[in-house]
């Protein structure tokens, strides 16, 4: 049975064109695109949206709120990744500097920072970039 992992893909507030939060492990590479959203392991008896919320907190040090599901999405290693659509909750902002950086992200990551979505979908974990384009069909409504 293949892992079940859930994260938020966040939109920065008050940004145009608009910009999402990515992540990079700590130890990966940077010559292939292996940027991703932050995730990570649901719980036993949690939900997926729980699971999400708390690992972009865990990882990034934002709160953020779920506006609404994206589906999910098989990665090359199996892993599958449920996705929510997600803004930073306003008592975060100030954990994002003016470079759109996070201020405390944790020590799994080297890189958590806001990209423009087009620039994002460059440097994204393939499977992933199929997240960014259910962002853009209901950005585009």
């Amino acid at each position: 049975m293949p892992q079940i992992a859930a994260g938020c893909v966040v939109l920065r507030p008050h940004t145009h064109p608009p910009q999402v939060l990515l992540v990079h492990a700590r130890r990966a590479s940077f010559r292939r695109p292996l940027f991703g959203i932050p995730k990570g392991l649901i719980e036993p008896g949690e939900t997926a949206e729980a699971a999400a919320a708390r690992e972009t907190l865990e990882e990034t040090g934002l709160k953020v709120c779920i506006e609404r599901p994206l589906g999910e999405v098989r990665q090359k290693s199996g892993k599958i990744v449920r996705a929510f659509l997600a803004t930073v909750d306003p008592a975060s902002h100030a954990d994002i500097d003016e470079h759109g950086r996070c201020r405390t992200p944790d020590d799994e990551n080297d890189v958590c920072r806001f990209y423009p979505l087009e620039q994002a979908a460059d440097i994204m974990i393939p499977a992933q970039r199929e997240f960014l384009d259910r962002l853009r069909a209901i950005l585009a409504r």
